[in-house]
């Protein structure tokens, strides 16, 4: 419906002149005369009658007249909130969990932040799908991918995790005798050979854990103090270990060629809904994630 010729048809009617809305509207008589023709077009019904130089509303002119306020403010809002969004930063909602959102949050220095803004969701496995697909976010990063048929999951690379304890700690301890720090929510729904949410592999040893918590910030924090290991991306550990000094600093304890945890990699995806297109800004994150990871 056309925004303007409403406009004219309120002023019209609240008016109930031709004459003195068109001295209101710096419109001529004639052109808004025009205009009502096409809006009873529009709306397939008779709007009003002309009574001298006065004009009378039928049933349904009144019936709009009521409305025509309400209708006007939204399609105002909605052009605003369109164009808004197309001149403005436009915002990259980013969904993951905390292995991609503390210790990766150095992407934003090489993306172009100026024609956007972010909205970033930190989310458990299997929540970042479902968040995807019902369009509360549009963009995944995971490396514990639930399959959907309504998303497509773009490969970007893979990393490594290991076996992480503060420096110089548990001289003489065997990595099976660590004791460990590990998420204390479980991991469910994931279809790969891990056991938790920190993506400890299902044939590994058995692991000794002392501790539980519910962040990986807390986790380090407890192997800074030495009081535990930890399981952790690679690319975690040395942003951590850039940003600390070397007191509080990881290294990583390898495994005994005769045990069965050799090294472990997973595959690192970016979610997104079918229907939402391949952006610059998608084509920025995979950049950066492989430079990282």
């Amino acid at each position: 419906m056309n925004i303007r010729r409403l406009e004219y048809f309120l002023t019209i009617a609240q008016t109930g002149s031709l004459n003195q809305a068109s001295g209101i509207l710096h419109v001529s008589p004639p052109a808004l005369s025009k205009a009502m023709k096409l809006l009873e077009e529009e709306v397939e019904t008779k709007l009003w009658i002309a009574d001298g130089r006065r004009i009378i509303l039928t049933d349904a002119g009144k019936a709009l007249l009521k409305r025509a306020p309400a209708l006007i403010d939204n399609i105002k809002n909605l052009k605003g909130s369109l164009n808004s969004e197309a001149k403005g930063p436009k915002p990259v909602r980013i969904g993951t969990f905390e292995v991609f959102s503390t210790y990766f949050l150095t992407f934003l220095e090489t993306l172009k932040w100026d024609n956007h803004s972010l909205e970033l969701h930190e989310l458990l496995p299997g929540e970042v799908e479902k968040y995807v697909a019902q369009g509360d976010i549009d963009i995944g990063i995971t490396y514990m991918p639930v399959p959907d048929p309504e998303l497509d999951f773009l490969k970007v690379t893979t990393t490594e995790l290991g076996v992480y304890i503060k420096k110089g700690s548990f001289k003489g301890i065997a990595q099976q005798d660590l004791p460990f720090v590990i998420p204390i929510t479980p991991l469910q729904g994931i279809p790969t050979r891990v056991r938790g949410l920190d993506g400890w592999p299902e044939d590994a040893f058995q692991r000794k854990v002392l501790h539980k918590v519910t962040l990986m910030e807390s986790a380090l924090e407890l192997c800074r103090q030495g009081r535990a290991a930890g399981y952790f991306p690679v690319f975690v550990v040395n942003e951590h270990n850039r940003r600390m000094c070397e007191k509080y600093q990881l290294e990583r304890q390898r495994a005994p060629a005769h045990t069965n945890c050799r090294v472990r990699s997973a595959d690192v995806f970016i979610v997104k809904r079918k229907s939402y297109e391949e952006t610059d800004v998608v084509k920025q994150l995979a950049k950066v994630i492989r430079k990282i990871c």
